[in-house]
Protein backbone atom coordinates (compact mmCIF):
# COMPACT_ATOMS: atom_id res chain seq x y z
CA UNK A 1 0.00 0.00 0.00
CA UNK A 2 1.40 3.50 -0.84
CA UNK A 3 2.03 6.02 1.88
CA UNK A 4 1.19 9.31 1.25
CA UNK A 5 3.56 12.17 2.18
CA UNK A 6 2.63 15.37 2.81
CA UNK A 7 5.75 17.95 2.36
CA UNK A 8 5.76 21.76 2.49
CA UNK A 9 5.74 22.37 -1.25
CA UNK A 10 8.19 25.50 -3.10
CA UNK A 11 7.20 27.57 -4.75
CA UNK A 12 5.96 26.37 -8.75
CA UNK A 13 4.72 27.45 -11.98
CA UNK A 14 2.16 26.69 -14.27
CA UNK A 15 2.80 26.54 -18.09
CA UNK A 16 0.20 27.61 -20.74
CA UNK A 17 -0.72 23.80 -21.33
CA UNK A 18 -1.28 23.53 -17.84
CA UNK A 19 1.24 21.67 -16.65
CA UNK A 20 3.55 22.61 -13.90
CA UNK A 21 7.09 22.66 -12.97
CA UNK A 22 7.82 22.18 -8.88
CA UNK A 23 11.29 21.15 -7.42
CA UNK A 24 13.18 20.20 -10.77
CA UNK A 25 10.17 18.04 -12.09
CA UNK A 26 7.22 18.91 -14.58
CA UNK A 27 3.87 17.36 -13.74
CA UNK A 28 1.30 16.77 -15.66
CA UNK A 29 -2.69 15.43 -15.10
CA UNK A 30 -2.04 12.56 -17.85
CA UNK A 31 -1.29 9.59 -15.40
CA UNK A 32 -0.58 7.60 -18.43
CA UNK A 33 2.73 10.02 -18.71
CA UNK A 34 4.40 9.46 -15.95
CA UNK A 35 8.02 8.51 -15.64
CA UNK A 36 9.36 6.67 -12.44
CA UNK A 37 11.16 9.29 -10.30
CA UNK A 38 12.67 8.23 -6.58
CA UNK A 39 13.25 10.94 -4.00
CA UNK A 40 17.20 10.70 -3.63
CA UNK A 41 16.89 12.23 0.04
CA UNK A 42 14.86 9.56 1.27
CA UNK A 43 14.51 6.66 -1.41
CA UNK A 44 10.88 7.16 -1.35
CA UNK A 45 8.85 6.77 -5.15
CA UNK A 46 7.44 10.21 -5.96
CA UNK A 47 3.61 9.06 -7.82
CA UNK A 48 2.00 12.26 -7.72
CA UNK A 49 1.27 15.53 -5.90
CA UNK A 50 -2.28 17.08 -5.77
CA UNK A 51 -2.96 21.27 -5.83
CA UNK A 52 -6.34 22.47 -5.80
CA UNK A 53 -8.06 19.27 -6.06
CA UNK A 54 -6.18 17.88 -9.09
CA UNK A 55 -3.58 15.05 -9.44
CA UNK A 56 -0.55 15.91 -11.50
CA UNK A 57 2.09 13.15 -12.50
CA UNK A 58 5.86 13.35 -12.79
CA UNK A 59 6.43 13.02 -16.50
CA UNK A 60 10.12 14.92 -16.61
CA UNK A 61 12.57 16.89 -15.49
CA UNK A 62 12.97 20.86 -15.94
CA UNK A 63 15.76 21.66 -17.91
CA UNK A 64 16.17 25.08 -16.86
CA UNK A 65 16.64 24.14 -12.96
CA UNK A 66 20.53 24.40 -11.74
CA UNK A 67 22.02 22.00 -10.38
Amino acid sequence: MAQSVTTQMNEFRRLDDGRIVLDGLVWSQYAEKAIEVTDPDNGFKVFNIKLDGVSYYPIGYDKRKKK
